[in-house]
């Protein structure tokens, strides 16, 4: 009996023991990281959904901060979307604008009354609302379905198309639209990455850690490009062209949303980041085919700006402050002149 007590209690110091130097490691880990090098943290981060593979969580604050650096505070309403809500209804006084696009046009590295679609909205109230479905990380085809199944209940007349160096490959890691017949069809997201966020994303304690921070980055690009892998060999078994898989997907997508904008009345304004449709030569050509057959109005936003890096955030994207600032007046004389 007595060995067996002893053999218990010996197990129990050693697991406390283990939990005590597990603790101080990680709390020395924590402190270190933070002085020596301090890592980004945002909290909550995004919701898994089988519709688009990751959402916004709904009526919450996101809390973007590199500490002792900046901090930017992101406001998402009930409908999922960064500003103040715009109420839908059967019809509407005032003429809506639907922005589509990344991170870019949801206004990371800004806070929210800086992002473009907030600029516009002061200059163009009251005739206008204006509503930012921008997403952070999404691609031309979650874009389509946001539209399909919630920006369209707006009726708008004008939107708004944001093009980054991302979009191409974003929608081959998150194929929630595709064309069938020339018509859109919305499918089920897949992806070991999107799964975990709906055990991640939501714990402010880890979401707070600077460690979890350190090696969420790795880990997150890891299982990243081992999904991009395995959707690229997918995709190239579906299509056999002259160009990139990637860019070919996007063309076909937006081609299909052109069209049914331009047939519903609906202007459709397609904006870059500076130079990035430029390293897309056959998606910047079909761009410009849309174009000229009147589907579309192209705005190089490179044009708008004299000294680029001062225009950067603090938080590392290219438009910062001033950069939104100038791209909403520049929108809303464009939106004006229509």
């Amino acid at each position: 009996m007595k060995t067996k007590f002893s053999d218990k209690k010996t197990s129990l110091f050693f697991l406390i023991g283990f939990l005590l130097v597990a603790t101080v490691t990680v709390v020395a880990a924590e402190v270190m990281i933070r002085f020596v090098n301090p890592q980004m943290s945002m909290y909550p981060r995004w919701e898994f959904s089988s519709r688009y593979g990751f959402e916004l969580f709904e009526s919450t604050e996101m809390v973007h901060t590199l500490p002792g650096e900046w901090r930017y505070l992101y406001s998402i309403n009930q409908y999922r979307y960064r500003g103040e809500v715009v109420p839908i209804s059967d019809q509407y006084s005032e003429a809506n604008i639907l922005a589509l696009g990344d991170s870019y046009t949801f206004g990371q590295g800004v806070q929210d009354n800086e992002v473009y679609t907030a600029v516009m909205q002061r200059i163009l109230d009251p005739d206008f609302n204006v509503i930012n479905l921008g997403v952070s990380g999404w691609g031309l085809t979650q874009q389509i379905r946001r539209y399909y199944e919630f920006g369209r209940l707006y009726e708008p007349r004008v939107v708004i198309l944001q093009f980054s160096s991302n979009d191409p490959s974003d929608n081959v890691r998150d194929r929630v639209t595709i064309v069938e017949d020339g018509r859109f069809r919305f499918q089920e997201a897949g992806g070991s990455t999107n799964h975990l966020r709906k055990y991640l994303s939501r714990s402010i304690i880890l979401q707070k850690s600077q460690l979890y921070n350190l090696v969420r980055d790795a880990g997150y690009k890891f299982f990243q490009s081992s999904v991009m892998e395995d959707a690229q060999r997918i995709l190239a078994l579906e299509q056999d062209t002259g160009v990139s898989d990637e860019e070919q997907l996007y063309n076909e997508l937006l081609e299909v949303f052109a069209m049914s904008l331009h047939e519903r009345g609906v202007d459709l304004i397609v904006i870059g980041v500076e130079e990035h449709l430029n390293r897309f030569p056959y998606i910047r050509d079909k761009v410009l085919e849309l174009e000229s057959s009147g589907q579309l109005l192209y705005v190089q936003t490179a044009e708008w700006f004299d000294y680029e890096e001062a225009l950067r955030s603090p938080e590392g994207h290219r438009w910062g402050e001033e950069a939104h600032r100038i791209i909403g007046t520049k929108l809303s004389e464009i939106v004006l002149g229509l």
